[in-house]
């Protein structure tokens, strides 16, 4: 999924950190981190962005139908697997190989993956195959040349074979509302990023989403840092949650 630069709420932190503020904020984390698990209402103080609560009910919904969405790209995977043809051998090669026709190939991704992923060979080397898109776009209309031509024919053939394949196992449904899914998760980690913490139980919500969404990947560790961690430290600055 692809990284967006997006400014993030929040002032910026102090260039010079003193120890004692660090401190003071880290413990306002640290009763957050508690409060995630187990909120409590304040006696007295502000009262909590009720944008803030309805973000965090809809991360929580949002997180689900992650999962939900996930579980059913992983049941239906093996039924795709077993659906699928077999790449013909003379369109596929590791990606340093020069067999005929590898300038028309592509670094093939496993058409089975809810993430971009490459597919490797027996000797650990991603596989590049001819795709008949590239050749299409090489040759624009023109005649191919006979042996090339047999080749396009191939890579056509299969690729219209696992397209089918994707479509019959139900995998294709599925790999799309995981896609959904994904999207909408994202929309409200970067919404509650956007939005201002009040109290330490709307920090708490931060410090879950950021924790349930971080250990979703590298790119989602990556968004969780970029957005809501940075969000956090402004409402720290604003000085209204502790």
């Amino acid at each position: 999924m692809p990284n967006e630069s997006v400014p993030v709420a929040g002032e910026a932190m102090p260039a010079n950190l003193s120890r004692r503020f660090f401190l003071s904020r880290m413990g306002g984390v640290a009763a957050a981190s508690a409060l995630a698990a187990a909120p409590v209402a304040a006696a007295s103080g502000p009262e909590e962005n009720p944008e803030l609560l309805r973000l965090g009910a809809r991360f929580e919904a949002a997180h689900a139908d992650y999962f939900a969405t996930s579980e059913r790209v992983s049941e239906l995977q093996p039924v795709f697997r077993a659906m699928a043809p077999t790449i013909p051998p003379e369109i596929v090669g590791s990606e340093f190989d020069r067999f005929n026709g590898w300038g028309y190939g592509d670094i093939y991704r496993d058409p089975a993956s809810p993430k971009v992923e490459d597919m490797k060979g027996a000797d650990g080397r991603r596989m590049l195959v001819i795709s008949s898109h590239a050749l299409e776009r090489h040759f624009k209309g023109e005649k191919m040349p006979k042996g090339i031509e047999r080749l396009y024919r191939l890579a056509f053939d299969f690729e219209g074979a696992t397209d089918a394949a994707l479509q019959s196992s139900g995998l294709a449904t599925a790999l799309q509302e995981h896609h959904n899914a994904d999207g909408t998760l994202r929309r409200v980690i970067y919404d509650m990023s956007q939005t201002r913490a009040r109290t330490p139980a709307g920090l708490g919500i931060k410090v879950r989403a950021t924790a349930a969404y971080a250990a979703l990947g590298a790119d989602e560790r990556f968004s969780a840092s970029l957005w809501l961690a940075k969000s956090m430290w402004g409402d720290l600055e604003e000085g209204e949650v502790l």
